[in-house]
């Protein structure tokens, strides 16, 4: 489905205060600054501090702006190389009256004119890690689908001492590699990763007539000892493509809480415990991955995809021809999305067929983790109602939003230059589900392409910060929306030192006893 965009809507900021419920003590930290000039550079790397971009957007506009002692820092990369254009944000962590959280949103936009010469935007963001178990009715072997058991799984601050009655402690940090620049200026790489990542595990169905989630009862708590994110941009300007691959590592599950059963369990690599330590010594009580491989749970990605142009229609289309926009759910395990013009000029391609198995690291069998297997990966586009229109993933769409406020703060002219001149386009959507069936709580690492196909022009250099701006206007899955306001802002400088940003933050739940041993 295509969706003529000509009006657009506001996000309440007061909507991301809402969700850290975690007490520690108050974070400090110097932030980088971004300047409209950054976007005539080739490549920046730095980490800012998002909140200070919505602080002055929001008090120029009579909004409601989180407390001057709150922070988001995200890291941004851009590069801006013969016509070809790409930003990427991570959330590092947020705050939150002295609280802090940290959760694992990725998105990357890109810019550039097609071989055809069209002007086009792509946008792609991570959404969630999802661990899910198949019924007898499943509709898609090896992928979530709404007869399916499954929980999504990420962080949204909970309270576990108020909900185990007992205390539990960890921590979560965050570390960026600083993007690198080949000699040839074509080649970059950047990286951000989240060690010991604590996860609630949310029971969501993603059936589209009725998505849900249940926010009132989560299922579990998990901490998995990484997830990183790589990735390696290679611009090509003779072949006309430029290429990201994005590594992901899922390291291996630690432990996991069982918060429904009664008493609440803890199960790590040595067995199972109750809260106090005392280890369960029932007969067959089994440690973490022996759990999750007789439940046989499975783990999947949950990714959205956008395409923007002017002027044209817009289609998402496997190799067969299928469109797999929107409400479509297609197997594209062996197969590519190309998103296309009507005149069939090519945009971008994921390609699923060339990346189509996956690392799988057996802790038990090899606790140094060097050895691997490969196993066969499962992608397929699914529903956008179900999944991203499921309540569960409102905390990423909502922060998401408010990139705008960012792009307003760096250059509000050029926010009216968009607003006057990019009016008129078309936006085609996708999301996708890539499942890893062997599982059992093991590392996984998997490295998909995206390649964009474009034509080598001089750079475009201010225009990245309108871009960006309609990008999240139209929305990563349609589901972010932005209002571009008569009244103008000016335009800010984030005081800060530093050119690396904030060092990684701490993301503790409240402090108790040790765990037992892993």
């Amino acid at each position: 489905m295509h969706h003529p965009s000509t009006r657009i809507r506001a996000l309440p900021l007061i909507v991301l205060g809402l969700l850290f419920l975690i007490p520690i003590a108050t974070h400090t930290a110097s932030a980088d600054t971004v300047s409209n000039g950054d976007f005539q550079a080739q490549s920046f790397s730095k980490v800012v501090d998002w909140y200070s971009y919505v602080r002055q957007y929001a008090a120029a506009h009579n909004l409601t702006a989180p407390p001057t002692n709150e922070h988001a820092y995200i890291y941004t990369n851009f590069v801006n190389v013969g016509g070809f254009q790409l930003f990427y944000a991570g959330l590092v962590n947020a705050t939150h009256n002295g609280m802090v959280v940290t959760v694992p949103l990725q998105t990357f936009f890109e810019h550039y004119k097609t071989v055809g010469g069209k002007d086009v935007i792509t946008a792609s963001s991570f959404l969630s890690l999802v661990s899910f178990k198949e019924n007898s009715t499943d509709i898609y072997p090896n992928s979530p689908d709404k007869n399916d058991e499954i929980y999504a799984s990420f962080s949204l601050g909970v309270n576990l001492a108020a909900l185990t009655g007992h205390p539990v402690t960890y921590v979560a940090t965050s570390q960026v590699t600083p993007m690198t620049t080949s000699r040839d200026g074509l080649h970059f790489t950047w990286a951000l990763k989240y060690t010991n990542l604590n996860a609630i595990w949310w029971k969501i169905n993603p059936d589209p007539l009725a998505p849900w989630w249940d926010q009132n009862a989560p299922r579990g708590f998990a901490q998995y000892n990484e997830l990183t994110f790589n990735y390696a941009l290679a611009i090509d300007p003779a072949s006309k493509t430029a290429t990201l691959t994005t590594t992901y590592t899922i390291g291996r599950m630690t432990d996991l809480y069982l918060l429904t059963t009664s008493p609440v369990t803890h199960l790590n690599s040595t067995g199972t415990y109750y809260l106090n330590g005392t280890k369960v010594t029932a007969p067959n009580t089994p440690n973490i991955y022996q759990y999750l491989q007789a439940k046989q749970f499975k783990l999947s990605v949950v990714l959205a995809n956008k395409a923007i142009i002017a002027s044209h229609a817009v289609a998402d289309k496997d190799d067969s021809g299928a469109n797999v926009d929107n409400s479509n759910s297609t197997d594209v395990t062996h197969t590519s999305v190309t998103t296309t013009a009507d005149d069939g000029d090519k945009i971008s391609q994921a390609n699923f067929g060339v990346k189509s198995m996956y690392k799988l690291y057996n802790y038990t069998a090899d606790s140094s983790e060097s050895t691997y297997s490969t196993n066969n990966v499962n992608a397929r586009t699914v529903d956008v109602h179900g999944w991203g229109g499921n309540p569960v993933f409102g905390f990423q769409n909502t922060f998401m939003g408010f990139l705008p406020l960012f792009v307003a703060n760096v250059d509000p002219g050029l926010i009216q230059q968009a607003k006057a001149g990019l009016v008129s386009f078309t936006t085609a959507d996708y999301l996708y589900v890539i499942s890893y069936p062997t599982w059992g709580g093991y590392k996984i690492v998997h490295d998909p392409d995206y390649t964009a196909f474009y034509t080598p022009a001089s750079n475009v250099g201010l225009l990245t910060a309108i871009f960006l701006a309609v990008a999240v206007a139209a929305g990563v899955g349609g589901l972010f929306a932005f209002l571009f306001r008569k009244r103008r802002t000016a335009g800010i400088a984030v005081s800060g030192a530093g050119t690396t940003g904030p060092s990684p933050t701490q993301d503790p739940t409240p402090s108790g006893p040790p765990l037992p041993g892993r």
